[in-house]
This record gives C-alpha cells, structure tokens and sequence, in this order.
C-alpha cells in the first residue's frame, strides 16, 4: 500500500511538474504556440462541430417523426420512396398519376374490416385562405378529418376543445386553428367561439393548438393549419382539390409485417384487384425517413472527420516542434534527472502529459468556439439549434489528449533515451 501511495505520488508531481512545462511552453513563445495549436483548435473545432450539427438534425428530425408517430403507417396514392415495376425498373411518375385516389369508401372497408389495427383515420389534404373581419391568412394547411386524429398526431389543443363525433359526422360548421393562424387572425384576443371565413363559408373556432415550432420531418405544419371535420371540410374543398389518404396505427403486441400485410389485403380487395396485378396504391412508413438520412449523416460525419483531420495533422506536427524544442532546450536539466536516477518511463512521461495538456489547449479552444458559434445560430434559425453536449465536449478533450499523447511520444523518447553524460555536457 505504502509502494502504491509513493508512486501515485511520483505520478502526481510528474503531472504537476509536465502542467507546469506546458505553461512555460505557451507563455515563452506565444507566437509560436499559436501556429502550432491553431491546427489543433480548427481540427476539434470542425468534428465537434459536426457532431453537434449532426445530433441537433437527427434530433430536429425525429421531433418531427414523432408529431406524427414513429408506428403509424399512411395508405397513399404516392409513395414516399421509389417504387420498381416488375422488371425491376423505376416506376415512371405518370404511372402514379394514374392511380384513383384514397377515397372515403376505402377507408370505411379498412376501418370496417381490420383486425389489427388500434385506429384508423382518414384525411384529405388541402390548402385555403381564412379570414376574420379584416384580417386574413394565405395559403393555410387544410387538414380535413374523421375522428381519431390525435391518436396518429401529437396534437395539443393550447385553448377551446377537439371536435365531437356529432361535429364530425353531422357536418358541424366548426374548426380548430394552428397557433401561426389564430395569431394572425385575432391578435392577442381569445379566438375561440368566433366565426372565420374559409373558402367563402362561415365556421366557429372551437380550439387553437399549441404551437409545435418548425421541423425537416413534418408532413404538415400544423402552427399554419386549418382542421376541418370531415363532412364539413368536404363542402368547403367541394369546389377545389384535396389529397385524401388514410393513417393507421397498430393495436399493442401485434406484429408489424402482419399489420402491415392486413393493410395491403384490405386495400386490394376494396380495390379489387386481381392476383396478378399490381398494387395501385402506397404503404408508406415515416421511419423510411431515418434510413434514409442516416446515409446522409455518415457521410456529413465522414465530411467532419476528414476536415478535422487534416487540421489534426497539421497541429500534431506543430505540437511535435515544440516538443523537440524543449527536449533541446531542457537536455542539462534531462541528463541531471537521469544522473539522478530517474527511470526512462519518468521521462518518457514528463514529455508525453505536457505534449497533452498542449493539445488539450488547443482542443479545449476549439470546443470553446464551437459553444460561441451555437449562441448566433440558435439565435436566428427555429428549425436548427445547435447544442454543444457534454457528450461531444468529452469526445473532442479525448481525442486531443490522444493527439498529444501521438505528438509527443518521438520527442519523450528521444529524451528518454539520451545519454546522461552527453545530454549535461550538450
């Protein structure tokens, strides 16, 4: 116990001692420092900077997955990938064209019929003006529905009520504003109860949702969105077009590819499709979304490190420099410690955690950066913020530590190895 104390202690003074060096490094020449550090500081600054652009995208993107739902599937005229015929050529877009639409009669089969699923919604797509009194709003998203909507989106009703399945079904003339539309429209004051035009006819707001902020994955933006129920929205789209599709989720416990294989039966058979044709119509799953950008988000990674690295390279051989220009500015004091009898891993050392503590200068700037440059962004941009996570500041002090333990072993070896009587007479 009493060996592990005393050498912890040799430790601890090498550290002490290697600190100390590295600050003298720094101070003495600093010109010098700042050209062999800057590599370094860019270098951590570019991978962390990566992966902190990196996590926010994903963690934009999956806000947006899950406004939607992770495990709701849409039953669409498109897909939302490429699909191949069966020569295994693309399918050409006119082809998509020509397939009939999502109507009311398909979703009726499949909600009627499916064994599976826990809810079943249909939605038709649109866009309109609305207006109160003088103010108006373009170009809102028409969000036309049956009943269950917030079982397959997050939807959060900020002020008023969600419709009723009287509303829905009798053609109540009621509507729920997105919290960008009520804005505009009223102002400050309270929205719900009053009457607002849309398309010409008259409806009363029942409820404003809360306000969802922008997203890269979300189908609608529901901060700018009108919701209609469905035998209502319908008179209202009567004289204009609108995409119908169907949302659906699996009940608990079921298995996802039966789930997904019901969906298929129910559509051809409401279709009524032969064997031997092919589907006219598209199962599509939000999670396609996050195959696909993980692809992107290697090759951004890949983009960081291969910057970074270059950066790296080059602070490493200025770490490296100044190394070899203590060991020769320290060669008496090296040959007296050796004379001394201190062992070759006590010099080997000494070199190594103060060519570390140089890195970890250089990389602790560029994290610094990286924090200073997020205030900005997230400053003007709603859709990215930048955060600069404990989890990435660790990573980047790793990965300096790891480069100066690099930088630095030819030059503590050269020490370590000197002849201790040439090394007091140099």
């Amino acid at each position: 116990m009493k060996k592990f104390v005393k050498e912890l202690k040799i430790v601890a003074g090498l550290v002490a001692e290697s600190a100390s060096f590295a600050f003298f490094s720094i101070k003495s020449d600093k010109l010098r420092t700042f050209l062999s550090l800057f590599g370094v500081t860019v270098g951590i600054f570019s991978i962390v900077a990566v992966f902190c652009a990196v996590d926010s995208l994903k963690d934009n993107i999956m806000e947006g997955v899950k406004s939607f739902g992770s495990d709701v599937v849409y039953i669409d005229r498109f897909p939302m990938t490429a699909e191949e015929d069966g020569n295994g050529e693309p399918v050409a877009w006119w082809d998509y064209l020509q397939r009939p639409e999502i109507t009311e009669d398909n979703f009726e089969f499949v909600a009627r019929n499916a064994t599976l699923a826990e809810s079943v919604v249909y939605v038709i797509m649109g866009n309109s003006n609305v207006s109160y009194k003088r103010n108006s709003y373009s170009n809102a998203y028409l969000l036309i529905t049956t009943d269950g909507l917030e079982n397959v989106m997050s939807i959060d009703i900020s002020n008023g009520r969600n419709f009723t399945q009287r509303e829905i079904r009798g053609g109540a003339n009621v509507a729920i504003l997105g919290h960008n539309v009520a804005k505009e429209l009223f102002g400050d004051s309270y929205p719900v109860g009053k009457k607002v035009k849309i398309k010409g006819s008259s409806a009363i707001v029942i409820g404003v949702l809360d306000r969802q902020g922008e997203s890269m994955a979300s189908m609608v933006d529901t901060d700018n969105a009108i919701i209609l129920p469905l035998q209502y929205g319908k008179t209202v789209l009567a004289s204009s077009w609108g995409a119908g599709m169907m949302m659906a989720t699996p009940a608990e416990g079921v298995d996802r590819q039966e789930f997904l294989d019901e969906l298929r039966v129910l559509m051809r058979t409401c279709r009524g499709l032969a064997p031997s044709e092919r589907d006219d119509f598209a199962i599509n799953e939000m999670t396609f979304l996050l195959d696909m950008l993980d692809s992107v988000f290697r090759g951004i990674s890949r983009a960081g490190w291969i910057i970074g690295a270059f950066s790296l390279i080059i602070g490493g051989f200025g770490i490296a420099n100044i190394m070899f220009v203590s060991v020769q500015e320290r060669m008496s004091q090296i040959g007296i410690q050796k004379a001394l009898g201190a062992k070759r891993y006590v010099i080997l050392t000494q070199f190594m955690v103060e060519a570390s503590f140089l890195s970890l200068a250089g990389g602790l700037t560029g994290i610094l950066l990286v924090l200073l440059v997020s205030i900005p962004v997230n400053a003007v941009s709603d859709v990215l913020t930048i955060t600069l996570s404990i989890d990435n500041a660790l990573a980047g002090m790793l990965i300096s530590v790891v480069l100066g333990i690099l930088s630095g072993l030819l030059p503590a070896w050269k020490a370590a190895t000197l002849d201790p009587v040439k090394a007091i007479c140099a």
